[in-house]
């Protein structure tokens, strides 16, 4: 914003200053061909007055012989007084400078100094001769002869002088011209710098502050969009986690009643379901930073994955009392290593469409994993529904807010796809409904998934939890991993534990009182210098925050709720790192 702030201050500056210097430049034009003009008034006025002395003087003289004696001060003061106009006048007019004439064009030149008419030289011998004829008069020796050779040559050069006048006033009359041309120019110029500073610097100013007003408004939209859309979508998380949720405390009812190890199983698959449901939630925050979904890998049964989808969708089945058939392959319990979470989550997300839109009928799953020849895995599922087709689902969901599944929807689906490699079609299903074909490259693992290598019985660790009920969870599992667990509460404790006794392996929680997990995590690699292997256990999903936790000094991480086969991995990997890179 500054920038462009800058840049329209600069673009304002540049268009005052050239407007400024037109403005001074023709000011200073117009002064000077004013003062011209003013300068030609002049010389046409004195052109004039020598016209009117030149017969002031002749009737002067006139008026001295009529007395036949001296005359009057006055009169003779009169005379004297026009003879020196005439030859102040004359002068000007011939005013010379750098050797040229000041007021003189080359017509009045050739007039004033060339034959016939001379007017320069008759100029001064007129006046020469009225001198010499006063003082004549004034002695009594004035002839009258003599004064009508005086009155003969003022008519003479009052028609030379009108000449030399009308002279003059053509002089003035193409300097007139000649400044119209000017100001015509001028006129022209300051319109020009007007069009152009409209075009190259009002015009791109007023786009740019357009562009930006429209990208603000943009900017504004998107807000509002994100922010109704995070409403929108925390409602339908809610409402979307109540379904596994609801199958977790049912099932856990009936167990409870009748003690059937099967109600158990639905109770995992159902907390998986969420597991899974809450890493849509963390896409869901990814993709709204517009940022790039990173995915987790790790080795596992496609079947075990599918049948976590299975296993909250078919009690919603027979709600419904639709028939559910599903053919799965000899190929899914092969172990692969893909990203189980969101190929269960994007099973999901078809099913539960299904599901959703097909009120009669049936829906059915086939899915199988194929080796290719060259070694390759591809995972292949098509789901079928006989609902109303993909049509008037699409035309269903637009005018239907309340409806299952927390709406991340096809963006995200289709995003992760390509980011897993695969593909999804939609198309219509014969007579009636939609069909789906979702297929993604996995990598199949040859030898098993165990790792034959067993961990040393009795390995001291240290966990750094701050939950009990967390921590008696994760002490059950490294206990059966066959570790000694020591557990303290915060990082305080921990640091303090570290400098009592030696530990094989540290699992450390991050949001934590008097001390958390990354001051703990710099105060053991920076303060105590210890290597001991650390495995942050967070619910912190941000990117931030396990980008930190590496920077200051971590192994690895897992995020919560923690999961028996990962944990086990994780153990291994940094308790026994020789026997994980065997059997990789």
């Amino acid at each position: 914003m500054l920038k462009i702030l800058k840049t329209f201050r600069f673009r304002y500056i540049l268009a005052i200053s050239i407007m400024v210097i037109v403005i001074t430049t023709a000011m200073a034009t117009m002064q000077i061909l004013l003062s011209q003009q003013s300068a030609n008034a002049r010389v046409i006025n004195t052109a004039g007055m020598q016209r009117m002395l030149s017969q002031k003087t002749a009737l002067l003289l006139g008026a001295e012989y009529i007395r036949q004696h001296p005359g009057t001060f006055d009169e003779q003061q009169a005379l004297r007084d026009a003879l020196n106009m005439m030859a102040e006048n004359q002068a000007f007019l011939l005013q010379q400078s750098d050797n040229r004439y000041v007021h003189l064009s080359a017509d009045l030149l050739t007039f004033y100094f060339q034959p016939p008419a001379a007017l320069a030289a008759r100029v001064d011998e007129y006046i020469a001769l009225v001198t010499a004829a006063h003082k004549q008069a004034l002695l009594g020796q004035l002839k009258v002869e003599k004064l009508i050779q005086i009155q003969s040559r003022a008519s003479e050069l009052l028609v030379l002088l009108d000449q030399a006048v009308t002279l003059h006033e053509l002089v003035a009359t193409d300097k007139v011209k000649k400044l119209q041309n000017v100001e015509l120019v001028i006129w022209i110029f300051g319109l020009l710098i007007l069009l152009l500073e409209a075009r190259w610097i009002f015009y791109p100013m007023e786009k740019s502050i357009q562009k930006k007003i429209t990208h603000l408004q943009k900017l504004r939209l998107e807000a509002n969009r994100l922010k109704r859309s995070k409403s929108e979508f925390l409602a339908r998380a809610s409402h979307e986690m109540r379904t596994p949720l609801q199958a977790i405390m049912g099932y856990l009812t009936l167990y409870k009643e009748s003690s059937h190890k099967e109600h158990l199983d639905v109770v995992d698959h159902a907390a998986k379901q969420l597991n899974i449901l809450l890493s849509s939630i963390d896409d869901y925050n990814v993709l709204s930073e517009q940022k790039e979904i990173k995915l987790d890998s790790k080795v596992a049964c496609l079947s075990e994955t599918i049948s976590h989808a299975l296993a909250i969708y078919k009690p919603l089945l027979q709600q419904k009392s639709l028939l559910f058939n599903a053919e799965l392959g000899e190929g899914l319990p092969l172990p692969v290593e893909c990203d189980h979470n969101r190929i269960a989550w994007l099973v999901g997300q078809i099913l539960d469409n299904a599901v959703k839109f097909t009120e009669y009928g049936e829906v059915s799953l086939e899915a199988n994993c194929v080796v290719t020849k060259s070694g390759e895995g591809l995972f292949r599922c098509v789901i079928s529904d006989t609902g109303p087709g993909i049509a008037q689902s699409q035309a269903s969901i637009d005018e239907e807010e309340n409806y299952q599944g927390m709406q991340l929807g096809l963006t995200r689906a289709q995003l992760i796809v390509t980011m897993l490699g695969g593909k999804i079609i939609f198309t219509d299903n014969e007579p009636h409904g939609t069909r789906v074909l979702l297929e993604l490259p996995v990598t199949v693992v040859q030898q098993s998934m165990h790792n034959t290598t067993e961990l040393q019985r009795g390995a001291p660790a240290l966990l750094v939890e701050d939950n009990l009920l967390n921590a008696r969870v994760v002490v059950t599992l490294l206990e059966k991993l066959g570790l000694s667990v020591i557990h303290v509460v915060n990082g305080q404790e921990a640091l303090s534990e570290l400098q009592k006794q030696d530990f094989s392996l540290i699992l450390m929680d991050l949001n934590m009182p008097i001390m958390d997990g990354f001051t703990a995590i710099k105060m053991i690699r920076h303060n105590l210098g210890l290597e001991v292997p650390i495995l942050v256990l967070t619910a912190n999903t941000s990117e931030q925050a396990v980008s930190r936790v590496y920077e200051l000094g971590a192994n690895t991480h897992l995020y919560k709720p923690v999961d028996m086969k990962a944990l086990q991995e994780k153990v291994e990997m940094l308790i026994m790192p020789s026997a994980v890179s065997n059997t990789s």
